[in-house]
């Protein structure tokens, strides 16, 4: 048996529409005007991105926004920020634009290839996409910008587990225990970790790493991720007893999560594939559950 372990009203609407209208034409005056501005000074710099602040300081549009800007990298910074990572956020009602934010985090390096964070954040989306030797160069270039920061070293961690090239999990490995003794209060790099660890066959170490991450990692003792990493662990060297009592802290620590505290632990995640993934992982406990009460004889 598989093992799991670690997604009007009809005179309202015309009235919306009227108001959106009346709301667009302010915008699109206002914008016009800067971009005319600009076109008659050949494209003038200040004014092109002045508009492109307008844009979005006023109105969100992020499209209009990064064709206009020229030279302010922090606004097509934060316009990527925008659409990707942050919707799990309490009170966000951002849209999830992968494409957008790409192209904004792209102008941003072009525009300032030092910007902190800008290569990291590039990454993650490029992760996301499966693209991973892009994704690998941008962590490797933050890395080198800013070396006291070692949190790409995790998602460097999960673009070598998934691109799966030979030496790829060593390597994978290596980054997250990096990742964990820089971060020993984040959850995540150790469950990561054991999921290498597992791919290596090396069951007993990722049992010990997981027992750390609910010892050591911030809410780790009602941690349902570590709990699940564990008992599958466990399942694998042969103790189905231990294992199904992992698995029941799991369930139990699992059925208090709310879909905000999922969403919060798969930020660059489609807001909308939340459910799913979060009734996936709890329909996996139960798998795990029964493996348990299977080996037992139950």
């Amino acid at each position: 048996m598989a093992v799991h372990g670690a997604q009007l009203r009809p005179k309202r609407a015309r009235l919306a529409i009227t108001r959106l209208a009346s709301a667009a034409r302010p915008f699109a005056a206002g914008v016009a005007l800067l971009i005319g501005l600009a076109a008659v000074t050949g494209g003038f710099a200040p004014l092109s991105t002045a508009a492109a602040r307008y844009a979005w300081n006023a109105y969100r549009a992020g499209p209009v926004a990064l064709a206009l800007d020229r030279s302010d990298a922090n606004l097509a910074y934060v316009i990527g920020t925008y659409y990707f990572g942050n919707q799990g956020m309490p009170g966000a009602a951002h849209p999830y634009d992968l494409a957008l934010a790409e192209r904004a985090l792209k102008k941003a390096i072009s525009i300032a290839p030092s910007l902190p964070l800008a290569h990291y954040t590039l990454a993650r989306i490029e992760f996301v996409n499966g693209d991973f030797d892009p994704a690998l160069r941008n962590l490797d270039a933050e890395l080198a910008l800013y070396p006291g920061n070692k949190r790409p070293l995790y998602i460097r961690g999960l673009v070598y587990a998934y691109r799966g090239a030979d030496g790829d999990l060593a390597r994978s490995e290596g980054d997250f225990r990096a990742f964990v003794a820089w971060a020993p209060l984040e959850w995540a790099g150790y469950n990561d970790l054991a999921y290498v660890l597992a791919k290596e066959k090396k069951y007993a170490d990722a049992a010990s790493v997981l027992a750390d991450g609910i010892k050591n990692a911030d809410g780790g003792d009602a941690n349902p991720w570590l709990w699940n990493s564990l008992g599958v662990a466990q399942l694998n060297l042969g103790k189905p007893q231990a294992a199904l009592a992992s698995f029941k802290k799991a369930q139990a620590s699992a059925a208090l999560l709310t879909d905000a505290d999922w969403q919060r632990a798969y930020p660059g995640n489609d807001p909308a594939s939340a459910a799913g993934g979060f009734d996936a992982f709890k329909s996996g406990i139960l798998e795990n559950l029964a493996t348990a009460y299977q080996a037992l004889g139950k």
